[in-house]
């Protein structure tokens, strides 16, 4: 780990420390970060609020939207074009991570595994999250951290067909 992402996630520590000795502060701050989210978010990115958002390993397409809630990737269960075992009209939401994800350049990012969902986070800000050092901060710049990827994921899916 870095002497930077050290510092990041000692600030977290002590914003978190911070906000647990002031309740009323903590609950305001919460309830402003989740209605700017609310905001932001869920018209946007149709986000669920998980509250540990993974926005930019999936393709800025929110992963909690498959019915199974799945974190890293298809069920297997995907039927024929692509589309949802659990509701056969729509298409399953990691065929589309997987296709934004080869127009974008980032299919290389979808063989990271993510971490299980934390049940503890669900309903809160995920940007609070973040500042507070709970969960990891996104994806900003993956150009900077696709070194850390298999590569020859991502040369394969461009010589793949469409899917």
């Amino acid at each position: 780990m870095g002497l930077i992402s050290q510092r990041v996630k000692s600030a977290g520590r002590r914003f978190d420390a911070f906000l647990k000795t002031r309740p009323r502060f903590e609950r305001w701050l919460s309830a402003t970060a989740l209605f700017l989210e609310d905001v932001v978010k869920v018209p946007v990115f149709r986000c669920q609020r998980c509250g540990e958002c993974v926005l930019s390993h999936t393709a800025f397409i929110c992963s909690q939207r498959c019915p199974k809630r799945l974190r890293n990737g298809a069920c297997g269960g995907t039927r024929p074009g692509g589309h949802c075992e659990v509701y056969p009209e729509r298409r399953c939401i990691w065929y589309c991570i997987y296709a934004r994800s080869r127009t974008l350049g980032r299919v290389a990012m979808l063989t990271e595994t993510v971490s299980p969902h934390q049940w503890n986070v669900e309903r809160t800000s995920a940007w609070l999250n973040v500042f507070r050092g709970r969960i990891d901060p996104p994806i900003l710049w993956a150009r900077r951290h696709l070194a850390k990827y298999d590569l020859g994921v991502a040369a394969r899916a461009g010589k793949e067909r469409e899917p």
